[in-house]
């Protein structure tokens, strides 16, 4: 199992097809993602959360929180995993709101 960024049909609720934004697979979120989540605190990337375009701006600090948790805490192939999908999802979490009521999920 994995950790992603999904996009939710308003219609109907489920999942927009071919839309995914990876986080983690399930044993590196639990391991490293969640500690460092629960020891900053944050709201936007959990597990099983919906994500709003007003929630951007404070989900974007967050991640750039969790890349300097990461930095500080992690080595070698758990750190370029870890930086490497906080990066992406910087990048591309913007882009995924094509409309001012798109919801993400997280799960």
């Amino acid at each position: 199992m994995s950790v992603s960024v999904f996009r939710m049909n308003l219609e109907d609720n489920s999942f927009e097809l071919g839309f995914e934004l990876p986080i983690s697979n399930e044993e590196f979120f639990t391991k490293f993602w969640q500690p460092a989540i629960e020891e900053l605190k944050i709201y936007g990337i959990q597990n099983g959360v919906e994500l709003r375009k007003e929630q951007l701006a404070s989900t974007l600090l967050e991640l750039k929180n969790l890349r300097i948790w990461a930095l500080a805490n992690l080595e070698n192939n758990d750190l370029e995993y870890m930086v490497t999908r906080i990066d992406l999802l910087i990048k591309k979490l913007p882009l995924a709101f094509k409309a001012e009521n798109t919801i993400l999920w997280i799960g």
